[in-house]
């Protein structure tokens, strides 16, 4: 699916209020769904080309309004896109769903973006550490180095040992 530039939905828009030709047939010769030129054309009635040019910014606040606005009047995506200037018809059915669901409190909870898919790492606690704590975690750190320096010298002791064997 490709992209249409704002440009390209404001000439479609007004083509339509200026021409004899149906809404179908303006949509499909700009390649914009049928449906969404709906609702373009009906926001773009009420709200002017700041539809196209500068949208409602979705906080949750406008969220909340919007679907409960048109939970309560049975809305279709068309009037609420009148009413309240927003086009995005994914957006609106999921805010609805949501709210119908969780009420008001579900919607101001949104958070943009897409969910992380590494987990976040453990905060490091910032109190202070005891002597006692402090102590046995020099000594872990200790006990770990030593392990590492056993494992590099057995290492190097077996690669000499197949060294000397190979030289015979």
């Amino acid at each position: 699916m490709t992209k249409i530039s704002k440009q390209t939905k404001l000439e479609a828009i007004l083509e339509y209020f200026s021409g004899n030709k149906s809404k179908q047939e303006v949509a499909k010769r700009y390649g914009i769904h049928y449906t969404s030129f709906k609702m373009l054309l009906a926001a773009y009635k009420t709200h002017g080309s700041d539809v196209l040019f500068n949208p409602p910014k979705p906080t949750g606040k406008f969220r909340v309004e919007l679907a409960s606005w048109a939970i309560r009047n049975n809305a279709s995506n068309t009037e609420v896109a009148a009413k309240f200037g927003y086009v995005g018809t994914a957006q609106i059915v999921k805010w609805k769903e949501i709210y119908s669901q969780l009420g008001p409190n579900g919607l101001l909870s949104i958070q943009k973006g897409r969910k992380p898919k590494m987990p976040n790492k453990k905060p490091k606690s910032d109190k202070p550490l005891t002597d006692q704590e402090n102590q046995l975690a020099q000594l872990e750190d200790k006990v770990l180095r030593l392990k590492i320096e056993n494992e590099a010298l057995k290492l190097l002791a077996s690669i000499q040992q197949r060294t000397d064997n190979s030289q015979k």
